[in-house]
């Protein structure tokens, strides 16, 4: 899924004519591409950003990943019986959890342990087994994307800087959420060769993505770079786990268009809205993008229609591309939220 030199375009989303056989359920799954573009900097001293994701589904090649059923659940581990996973395999490779059926259908989350029968996973304070998922219930293992995998080196495009040159505005940067759930930077170092993070002197290429994770890259150089995602087209809906408190990067999972609106975040109940005792614009949740003019632009919900700071105008149709992505930033207490995000096709 690595970066490529492109002539700027819009993000384009194609399924593919011909599905393919889902070895899973032993249906048909529609696959294929989309293409979006990162935009370039007007001048190679001022940054250009550009919301993205990774978009589309790729089903893991480690042992056990077809679709399995789930025999016991606790907070935070899957067991599936009989599964035959080779010990602490599954996160070194990258592996995440989708729930494909149940009432958790389309939540994606990280394997940070395995043993042969049972998964670990970060739930971000989600607790699974009070969270409606179920003995009984299908996941599979899908494959998930670090910072190398999907963004590359300067040979696909990069620009890279050692930690000096990084100081003076001299590499593309990007932002994503981390495990931890703190918003953090990273750049290629080009020293070193390899992905490092602000203040920090570590490899950070196998940082991981999620296949439902947004980034913001922020490109400097004056040449256009294009990420092919491919895969399988989802064809139910995807859940999102969102903090009540913090910032996180969330994808436009779906190679369609959407909206702002869409992702129904003002719809959770501890949603901070302007419209309730004590919320103002400064304390309201929000949601962040960037606009076609590559304007930094923030938006709240008002009880009826979502609003930008600035402008008394309805914002519900805000578009958000195929491979785009939106930060949401809250200001409550309590434990995540899940947010669900119905399928906007019929295949």
């Amino acid at each position: 899924m690595k970066l490529k030199n492109a002539i700027p375009s819009l993000a384009a989303a194609v399924l593919a004519a011909v599905p393919i056989a889902n070895a899973q359920n032993a249906t048909t799954d529609p696959v294929g591409f989309v293409t979006a573009t990162i935009a370039a900097s007007n001048d190679g001293v001022s940054y250009s950003v550009t919301p993205i994701s990774p978009v589309l589904v790729v089903a893991s090649a480690v042992t056990g990943s077809t679709l399995g059923s789930v025999s016991a659940l606790t907070a935070d581990t899957i067991t599936v019986s009989s599964a035959g996973w080779t010990v602490s395999q599954l996160p070194s490779s990258d592996v995440y959890v989708l729930f494909k059926t149940g009432n958790l259908t389309g939540l994606i989350l990280p394997v940070t342990a395995n043993t042969v029968d049972t998964l670990t996973v970060a739930t971000e304070g989600l607790d699974l087994s009070a969270s409606g998922a179920q003995v009984g219930n299908s996941i599979q293992l899908v494959q998930g994307d670090t910072l190398l995998s999907m963004f590359g080196t300067p040979a696909d495009g990069v620009v890279g800087g050692n930690a000096t040159q990084f100081s003076a505005t001299a590499t593309d940067r990007v932002s994503i959420t981390d495990a931890a759930g703190s918003v953090r930077t990273f750049y290629f170092n080009t020293e070193f060769n390899q992905w490092r993070r602000t203040g920090s002197s570590s490899n950070q290429g196998g940082t991981r993505i999620s296949p439902s994770a947004g980034a913001f890259y922020s490109r400097i150089g004056q040449s256009a770079l294009s990420m092919t995602s491919t895969g399988a087209v989802p064809t139910s809906a995807v859940k999102y786990v969102i903090p009540t408190s913090g910032s996180k990067y969330i994808a436009r999972f779906f190679p369609t268009d959407g909206t702002i609106s869409s992702f129904g975040f003002q719809n959770l109940a501890s949603w901070r809205s302007t419209n309730q005792p004590g919320v103002t614009t400064a304390d309201a949740d929000k949601i962040v993008t960037i606009d076609g003019a590559g304007s930094v632009r923030t938006y709240f919900f008002n009880g009826t229609n979502w609003r930008r700071s600035g402008s008394g105008a309805n914002q519900d149709n805000v578009a958000v591309p195929p491979g785009g992505s939106v930060m949401v930033t809250r200001f409550g207490t309590g434990p995540a939220d899940i947010v669900n995000v119905a399928v906007p096709y019929s295949l």
